[in-house]
Formats: structure tokens, C-alpha cells, sequence
């Protein structure tokens, strides 16, 4: 009697294993391969990719995969994948959200990175020590760069940011010592104190009067100006007359002081500095004399 209560018991052991295992299984997302793509169905018209197998280095995002709208690439997608050659989006207009780390150390991608517009969400180290990448374009609908997004990225050298992003966050570009370039949309209102770490040769191309304009000079990173400003009009009327040959003087003399703006349009030359030289150049193209800068010009 004993033993045959021992076989019931194991019995009843293995049978609840049994439904635990299915259970589990039957939760789990089931996971898909095709051409190279590893990827989740989200329902039935949805998709995520959740990894890669190296088909070829070239990596092409897909529209859809089982007819699923790719929507979204996966926390730790590509993750060290560093037979990654080159990441092209342009086919995959659904495509809305990159993950956490989903690129990080793909040390192989390398030249022009292009996020399209389609993308409303980035999230932090998507792109960190993906350290052949040379330049970024985010065209992407994203209010925020995340902390760590392009962190180590010591090839990059030049990022264009799109116009309504809001906040740059803790370490996006930390350690990316190469580069060199960065507009700062009006838009942007919080750049962390930490975004630029160690970029010593970055410039930043900032609008007069907004936080980014702010924000260079409070941390004594070089800066431009994206403002459109009439050249010669160093007095800022909307007019190249005699009146600013003379405001470039007194500037010169330092009887004035030019604001930014002013020391644009009075730059004659664009050699980054207002001298006597600029002054002449206004004089005599006053003078109808001709010359090889655009005075009276918009720039």
C-alpha cells in the first residue's frame, strides 16, 4: 500500500511539473528567423526584431516580416554584433522605436548613420562604442537623445539633430573624441552638464538668444551661429550703409562692443574676427568698387 502511495505521489510531482513547463512555454513569446532576422510578432499586424544572424554585413531594417509592420527593434537587438557593417532604415517606415543598447558595440558599423523620421523613440546606449560610425543624421521625431545613446563613439564627428528635440541627457556624447560638430536646435531647452565629456574638439552650432547659445558659453565650448544675418549690417537696421563702416571702427577701437549677432554680419571676411580689414572690405564695396564677399547678402 505504501508503495503504491510513492507511484501516486511522484505521479502528482510530475504531473504539475508538467503543466508548470507548459505553462511557461506557452507564455514566452515565440520567436521567429527569416532572412537573418530573429524578430516577435506583437499581434497580428506587428512585429519586433529581437536579433540578427548575419546573412550579410549590410544590414538592411525590412518594411514588414510575415507581412508584420516592423515597428520596433528590441532591447539588446544587435548587442556586440561586430560583423555589422552598415545599418540601413530607409526601408522600414514603420519602424518607431530602438532599444535600450540595441546597437551598442557594434564596433563594426561604420560611415553615415541615418535615423528617418519615422522614429519617435531612442533609448539610452542605443548607439554606444559603435566606434567606427563617422557622422549621425537624426532625422527622427524624438523630443530627448538618451543618456549613453552615442557614448564612446571616438569616430564620430559630426551629429545633426532634428528641429524639436527638447533635452540632451547625461553622457550621450561622452568620450566621442573625435567629434567636432553639433547643431543645437532652438528647440532644445536642458542639455546635461555631462552631455559633451571629454569632446575637446568639439564646436557647436547654436541660434542667438536660446539655451544651446547659453549653454556653449557658460561651458566654454566654441560656438556659431545659425541665424541668418544680412552681411555689412553691423549695426543691425536691415541696411549696409557708411553707418556700419563706422560701427566696425568704434568696434575695432573698442569704443563698442558688436553682440553676436552684430560681429556676424560686420565679419566681412568670415575669418571669425572683426578688424580694420572688414571695415575696408564694406568701404569699398560702398564705393562700387566691386568685392569677393557677398555684402548686402543674406548668410
Amino acid at each position: 500500500m505504501k508503495h503504491f502511495a510513492k507511484k501516486i505521489t511522484a505521479f502528482a510531482v510530475a504531473a504539475v511539473l508538467l503543466i508548470s513547463v507548459a505553462a511557461i512555454q506557452a507564455g514566452a513569446a515565440v520567436e521567429y528567423r527569416l532572412n537573418g532576422f530573429v524578430f516577435n510578432l506583437i499581434n497580428n499586424t506587428t512585429a519586433t526584431i529581437t536579433g540578427y544572424e548575419n546573412q550579410t554585413p549590410d544590414m538592411v531594417i525590412p518594411e514588414k516580416l510575415l507581412e508584420r509592420k516592423v515597428v520596433s527593434i528590441a532591447n539588446d537587438a544587435f548587442k556586440g554584433n561586430t560583423e555589422i557593417t552598415s545599418v540601413d532604415f530607409s526601408h522600414a517606415p514603420y519602424l518607431e522605436k530602438i532599444g535600450v543598447s540595441a546597437f551598442s558595440g557594434c564596433t563594426g558599423i561604420s560611415g553615415e548613420l541615418v535615423l528617418p523620421a519615422s522614429i519617435t523613440s531612442v533609448l539610452y546606449s542605443a548607439f554606444q562604442e559603435c566606434t567606427s560610425i563617422s557622422s549621425a543624421v537624426i532625422n527622427a521625431n524624438i523630443k530627448n537623445i538618451p543618456q549613453w545613446c552615442f557614448y564612446g563613439c571616438n569616430s564620430l564627428e559630426t551629429v545633426s539633430l532634428p528641429d524639436g528635440l527638447e533635452t540632451i541627457e547625461r553622457a550621450a556624447f561622452t568620450g566621442c573624441t573625435s567629434l567636432s560638430y553639433v547643431n543645437i536646435p532652438a528647440s532644445v531647452g536642458d542639455i546635461s552638464d555631462y552631455a559633451f565629456s571629454n569632446t575637446p574638439n568639439l564646436t557647436l552650432g547654436v541660434w542667438f538668444g536660446s539655451y544651446g547659445y547659453d549653454y556653449a558659453k557658460a561651458h566654454n565650448i566654441p560656438y556659431i551661429l545659425l541665424d541668418s544675418v544680412l552681411l555689412g549690417d553691423a549695426n543691425g537696421d536691415g541696411y549696409v550703409n557708411i553707418s556700419d563702416v563706422t560701427d566696425i571702427q568704434r568696434a575695432v577701437a573698442e569704443m563698442d562692443t558688436l553682440d553676436d549677432l552684430r560681429k556676424k554680419a560686420a565679419d566681412i571676411n568670415s575669418d571669425g574676427v572683426v578688424t580694420i580689414d572688414d571695415a575696408t572690405f564694406l568701404q569699398t564695396y560702398l564705393a562700387e568698387f566691386g568685392t569677393a564677399y557677398p555684402i548686402g547678402e543674406v548668410v
